[in-house]
């Protein structure tokens, strides 16, 4: 089974699952799932920018710290007929020590596709930014959504480690398509872990097929990768363009692991209590597609005129906490 690997762009090491093959058929897939979470909006390639900021604030309770840190993309400009990639740095705010985080929450303005919060080496603020990357920016990360407004808290126990000497960007991809401009906020709030709670650490599983293709037409296509094993599964999402109309994704056991029809703003689902994978198993994901064009489909970063099919997850327990994200890229 060949295997591509994920060359991490910092030297926060990209841990690897193993990758499969990818396979296309005129059947449909399963449809909608229920899940928790929100809710967001979408709809090409845009310009502008704007300021961001930091900052801690009091108020928290329960299992977290007592405080939060705010990190604030924007204002920025979504030019009409546009879809924009926006970036921004942030230094890490947690004085040069190591982290533990219990709740990861977020909040988008109308417009979005979705955010990421990812680890940065630069460990330095900066100006809101044209993603370099466009809209296939790539990094390690604990966070991300498609939702509007999304929260992920942690069962007891359990956080998610910030490194000490590692920073953030914010990364959101932005879809106006409208006649005038809209304008563009990312929010991320981290919900500090109270000290001593956090005995085991989670991370992220990305899956992603960069091969993907959609001939004219209705067709369904699928990917698999494998899982290791003695690991629990918090949650499950997708990520698709403008003409997939379904997704699947499910263990060799037939275990359903998510499902939906929605490709703007999918709602996660939510494992409650955990899934638990006791022995590695391979998982394979797939999308349906009605591409009524006459032209074939190919993966990229804009939703109205490309295609994703990218399954994602939230783990614990992590095998390194420094390097949290396992990944699988075909």
């Amino acid at each position: 089974m060949p295997v591509t690997r994920m060359v991490p762009l910092f030297p926060l090491l990209v841990a690897l699952v193993g990758c499969g093959s990818t396979t296309s058929s005129g059947s449909a897939a399963p449809g909608a799932d229920a899940g928790a979470s929100s809710s967001g909006s979408s709809g090409s390639s845009g310009s502008s920018g704007s300021s961001g900021s930091s900052g801690s604030s009091g108020g928290d309770s329960g299992a977290t710290g007592g405080d939060t840190v705010t990190l604030t993309m924007g204002p920025f400009t979504v030019p009409p007929g546009t879809e924009v990639f926006k970036c921004q740095n942030f230094a890490n705010p947690f004085g040069g020590v190591d982290q533990d985080i219990k709740e990861y929450e977020s909040h988008m303005s109308p417009g979005s596709h979705h955010m990421f919060l990812f680890f940065n080496s630069a460990n330095a603020d900066g100006a809101v930014v044209d993603c370099p990357a466009g809209g296939l920016e790539f990094h390690p990360y604990p966070f991300s959504t498609q939702t509007r407004d999304a929260s992920l808290t942690y069962p007891d126990t359990v956080g998610s480690l910030i490194p000490a000497k590692t920073g953030f960007m914010l990364n959101g991809h932005f879809i106006n398509p409208g006649a005038t401009p809209i304008q563009g906020t990312v929010t991320a709030i981290l919900h500090k872990a109270k000290p001593g709670t956090v005995q085991q650490h989670a991370g992220v599983i990305f899956m992603n097929d960069g091969s993907l293709t959609v001939p004219p037409g209705t067709s369904t296509s699928s990917t698999s990768c494998s899982l290791p094993g003695n690991i629990n599964i918090m949650t499950a999402a997708s990520h698709m363009h403008q003409r997939a109309t379904a997704f699947t994704a499910k263990t060799t056991d037939g275990t359903v692991l998510y499902q939906t029809d929605q490709w703007a703003d999918p709602a996660p689902r939510v494992f409650g209590p955990p899934l638990t994978i006791a022995q590695p198993t391979n998982v394979t994901w797939g999308c349906t597609y009605n591409n009524e064009t006459s032209q074939t489909l190919t993966f990229g970063e804009f939703a109205q005129t490309n295609v994703m099919c990218i399954f994602t997850m939230h783990y614990y327990p992590v095998a390194d906490p420094q390097n949290p994200t396992l990944a699988c890229q075909r």
